[in-house]
């Protein structure tokens, strides 16, 4: 997969062209549609979440495209983001259909991704990880302590099996240290306290990784990647109508997070040990 920090790495622009479902399950009522590049001319399958939907209003679509350049710059199989451009002759094809209301409403560029066919729930019991699909939760645990996301709970997992690999998808509720004022912040986010305990004990890897002497280093050393280069890029590739304030916000928050990787590595280690 082509990273956002890959000297070809391209953002496509997508022209939807027809709907073919919405997903009842989203909170914020994705939908799928057709589409076409429109540097390419090659068609393909999408998943637009509308950015005037529930939970998409505001920042929560450059927080999509931030999260999963982040997730996949650190090697976690992510849904690939795309900038889907909504027109009024789509949402007239959607007249009496759901999704008409939602789509009308954000006339323009929208984040989605690429349509991965074939992902499956992972069972809320009963299911044992691979070896490999352990380290792959161990990097995502650490990814969402990073970034604060507070949305990959038991209930609500935001990943799911594709093959045999994990897969990870929606991000609009992660960097949640932005719903504090900048005071109320902590000043040293790479030790977790007892504060942190609601992020971390509701984690849907939490009871999979709870107990072992799981060594972390592994993954918080991948953090590296997530550096100046990176939000270089992060900036060169995000699209105008997405560049928010909160960006810059972010980044002044979680790179002062990579000069304390290995408190942070000793931190989690000891969170999941005790």
């Amino acid at each position: 997969m082509v990273k956002v920090t890959d000297s070809t790495y391209r953002l496509p622009t997508i022209e939807a062209l027809s709907s073919f479902g919405v997903f009842e399950s989203g909170a914020t009522l994705p939908m799928r549609v057709w589409g076409v590049d429109r540097e390419t001319g090659e068609r393909g399958q999408y998943v637009v979440k509308y950015k005037n939907q529930s939970r998409m209003i505001g920042s929560a679509s450059s927080f999509e495209f931030l999260g999963a350049w982040m997730a996949q710059e650190i090697g976690l199989n992510a849904a690939e983001p795309v900038a889907i451009n909504i027109s009024e002759n789509f949402v007239s094809t959607l007249s009496g259909r759901d999704g008409f209301k939602a789509a009308s409403q954000s006339i323009g560029l929208n984040f989605g991704s690429k349509y991965v066919a074939g992902v499956t729930q992972i069972p809320p019991t009963g299911f044992t990880l691979t070896n490999e699909q352990i380290e792959q939760a161990k990097q995502l645990f650490v990814l969402d302590l990073f970034m604060q996301n507070t949305d990959r709970g038991h209930v609500k997992p935001n990943v799911g099996l594709h093959q045999d690999d994990l897969f990870v998808y929606d991000h609009e509720l992660a960097f949640s240290f932005l719903r504090l004022l900048s005071f109320a912040r902590s000043k040293t986010p790479w030790i977790l306290d007892p504060a942190d305990s609601e992020l971390y004990k509701k984690h849907f890897f939490y009871r999979y990784l709870k107990g072992q002497e799981e060594d972390f280093s592994e993954q918080v050393n991948e953090l590296t990647k997530l550096n100046d280069d990176f939000w270089r890029c992060v900036n060169q590739h995000m699209p105008v109508d997405f560049k928010v304030d909160e960006l810059t916000k972010i980044k002044d928050y979680l790179l002062p997070f990579l000069n304390h990787l290995s408190e942070f590595a000793a931190s989690i280690h000891k969170t999941m040990t005790s």
